[in-house]
């Protein structure tokens, strides 16, 4: 197990985390119910994340929880209307059966028949994660964020600057110090993540510590269920 150099600090302050996946590994964030910095790893596997904080309170994730059996997801639908110009970022989830397909051809002929349209080779390669992150939606700790609608809410507005730029990742960066999350300059072996995916962690952390506190939004307002009964949302 690989893990960076920052780590939250040995002491009784709680943890919320903010976890992304980043070139087939995870980037996690960690904040105390002040909203301040705590540390930051990359990991192999969300197993692993989830070990290595075995105390947080609540953990966000940017990955679907909740697969649809057919067609769109009531969340991404809503999602992509509150983000308005910028509804590109989000993702429709795929039905579960796509995702489990043996092969891009077979997932296609599978979406086709159970959404009327074909899927992605982005959309399908993001399988991984997705399928990988499915067992965590029976914890109540862990929640599905989108970074795009927590930097709304965090700055008030939807950002229009595109995070892999200079002035997008010094946007988000200004707004996350603002509500008092300072990224450190240094961050280890954790800072080899890309600059984007750790903010999309660092923003996903700043919204898992506002849904314990009861101030998390989400959409759809009534969310649809999965196949194993859970609820299927998006927080922010």
């Amino acid at each position: 197990m690989t893990s960076g150099d920052q780590e939250p600090a040995p002491d009784a302050r709680r943890v919320h985390l903010g976890v992304d996946g980043t070139r087939g590994r995870w980037i996690s964030v960690a904040i105390d119910d002040d909203g301040a910095f705590l540390g930051a790893r990359l990991l192999d596997t969300l197993a692993e994340v989830m070990d290595a904080y075995p105390g947080a309170v609540t953990v966000a994730i940017d990955v679907p929880i909740g697969l649809p059996e057919r067609g769109p997801r009531a969340a991404d639908l809503e999602a992509k209307m509150l983000l308005g110009s910028r509804r590109s970022t989000i993702f429709p989830v795929p039905p579960r059966a796509v995702l489990e397909a043996a092969s891009y051809g077979e997932a296609r002929a599978i979406a086709q028949e159970l959404t009327g349209k074909s899927i992605s080779a982005q959309s399908f390669a993001l399988r991984h994660n997705i399928l990988e992150a499915a067992p965590l939606g029976a914890d109540e700790r862990v929640f599905e964020v989108h970074p795009e609608l927590a930097f709304s809410a965090l700055a008030g507005r939807v950002l229009q600057s595109s995070k892999r730029t200079w002035n997008g990742a010094q946007e988000r960066r200004a707004c996350l110090a603002s509500a008092g999350l300072v990224l450190p300059a240094d961050l280890g072996e954790a800072g080899a993540a890309p600059v984007d995916d750790v903010l999309d962690a660092a923003v996903c952390a700043w919204s898992a510590r506002r849904i314990s506190g009861g101030e998390g939004q989400h959409v759809p307002e009534q969310p649809e269920r999965d196949g194993a009964g859970r609820p299927m949302s998006i927080w922010f």
